[in-house]
């Protein structure tokens, strides 16, 4: 008899777990509370990239008289139309996944879960589904800060914004990371006045300080104001606006304030103490490299871990757990490997260590970088603006990051991350032949960049052999 998974959470890690598990002669029941698809589909990833491919190309067709393009009248971007398409997107992506888990025979429940004792899931108004195996992937949340007003509008989070019927005339965002700036170049180009409001002292200061910096210089060009260094202490109403205070007494106004401080795991309601599952203080679920919780027969993965909150970590994990379950014998991912794409303009990706953080854990280091501008396809493209950097061991010339800002960023790290994977050195990329005139030149041009004439060791494995990261 097939062994039976119960996958509580139908975003990007719960609907592939139940995917894959048929697919390797398993029986799977979805439980999803709220839309399927999760935050990816329908609040984050998806939504939010067909806002950034509608900002594209209105900066494209504000840009065309640069290329000998005349467009008569006026251009202006209808924030309501904009969302209806995003809606648009969303619904037939959905409707997708539901064909798909309908035609693999996956048992789809609708309803709030809880654990029910031993690998048993009770949901709201369905009664108890007991399974050989519970994946847990429900997923996380907009941090919402006590301290601040939330009222879905006037102070809101990212998902409140995809609900909102008009844009503001001008927006303080609180934080500095990933979501905060997307959002910051996204209502900049609609003609929102923004400015940024973080703790650190650059924006996305998870990301290489070159990369960064480069980040920090196009918002400049854009007029996003960046204020950073200080903590936001407060949000209060005045007039027909908000005004956020920061520690040290200084005041930013704006007609709203979009609260961008990070994301918390949705564990609220599981009971998973009382299915003995050990939790951190943010809530997150504990797991082995498998996946597997401290609860036999129970895994979890994607973001109610709080390992990488990102959509294909979560489905990676999720493909892991299920191959765990059922007798596999899959390798465990190795997280600096898991690459990250950033859609602010120019957008970012990135894979590896950065080189403050390989310097930080005592690597020597050597980088080599290159500025897009230097690129034959950037000028005829227009897209000046970027660089890529190349983080290797000093002694080895072992890839150990690759950071790339720039147009079709997020695209281009993929090349890194496949050559990363088999534990490629800068004299790999260097050998790698590029296609010309292309963007991805700029990272033949960084490898060569990182030692330029000098010698150094090369990496003695037999060719194919796979490398992790962190070995």
């Amino acid at each position: 008899m097939s062994k039976h998974i119960v996958v509580v959470g139908g975003g990007p890690a719960g609907y592939v777990a139940a995917l894959h598990a048929t697919s390797l002669g398993a029986r799977a029941t979805l439980i999803e509370a709220d839309s399927l698809g999760g935050t990816c589909l329908n609040r984050g990833c998806i939504p939010t990239k067909t806002l950034v491919a509608a900002c594209s190309l209105l900066e494209g067709i504000r840009s065309a008289a640069g290329f000998g393009i005349d467009i008569q009248g006026g251009v202006s971007a209808r924030w309501p139309a904009m969302l209806a398409n995003a809606t648009r997107v969303v619904g037939g992506m959905k409707q997708g996944v539901r064909a798909l888990l309908s035609q693999r025979g996956v048992e789809l429940v609708s309803g709030h879960a809880r654990l029910h004792g031993e690998r048993t899931v009770h949901v709201d108004g369905h009664g108890s589904v007991h399974g050989d195996f519970v994946l847990l992937c429900t997923g996380s949340r907009p941090v919402r800060p006590k301290a601040f007003p939330f009222d879905g509008r006037t102070v809101c989070t990212s998902d409140d914004l995809l609900q909102w019927d008009s844009l503001p005339a001008s927006i303080a965002i609180v934080g500095d990371g990933v979501i905060a700036c997307e959002f910051a170049f996204i209502l900049n180009t609609l003609g929102v006045a923004v400015t940024i409001v973080g703790a650190s002292e650059r924006p996305a200061a998870m990301l290489d300080l070159d990369i960064s910096a480069v980040l920090g210089r196009e918002m400049r060009k854009k007029g996003i104001r960046f204020l950073g260094g200080a903590p936001v202490e407060q949000i209060v109403a005045a007039g027909d606006g908000v005004e956020v205070r920061r520690g040290g007494g200084d005041t930013v106004k704006a007609e709203r304030a979009l609260v961008c401080v990070g994301r918390s795991p949705n564990t609220e309601g599981l009971q998973l103490e009382a299915a003995g599952l050990a939790v951190g203080h943010r809530g997150e679920i504990f797991v082995d490299p498998f996946m597997q919780t401290c609860a036999a027969g129970i895994y979890a993965a994607g973001d109610v871990t709080g390992r990488v909150t990102l959509a294909h970590a979560a489905s990676a994990q999720a493909r892991l757990a299920v191959e765990h379950m059922l007798g596999h014998a899959p390798a465990p991912i190795d997280d600096a490997l898991i690459p990250t794409a950033v859609f602010t303009a120019p957008e970012i990706g990135c894979v590896g260590l950065t080189e403050q953080a390989a310097r930080a854990a005592g690597i020597e280091v050597r980088t080599g970088s290159f500025d897009t501008r230097g690129l034959g396809k950037a000028q005829a493209m227009g897209a000046l603006a970027g660089l890529t950097k190349v983080v290797a061991d000093a002694d080895s010339g072992r890839v150990l990051g690759v950071h790339i800002i720039g147009a079709h960023a997020s695209d281009m790290v993929h090349e890194a991350v496949a050559a990363m994977q088999y534990g490629a050195s800068v004299d790999d990329l260097v050998a790698t032949i590029r296609a010309h005139p292309t963007l991805s030149e700029g990272l033949s041009e960084a490898a060569e960049d990182v030692f330029g004439q000098a010698t150094h060791k090369p990496i003695a494995r037999p060719r194919g052999e796979r490398h992790a990261l962190a070995a």
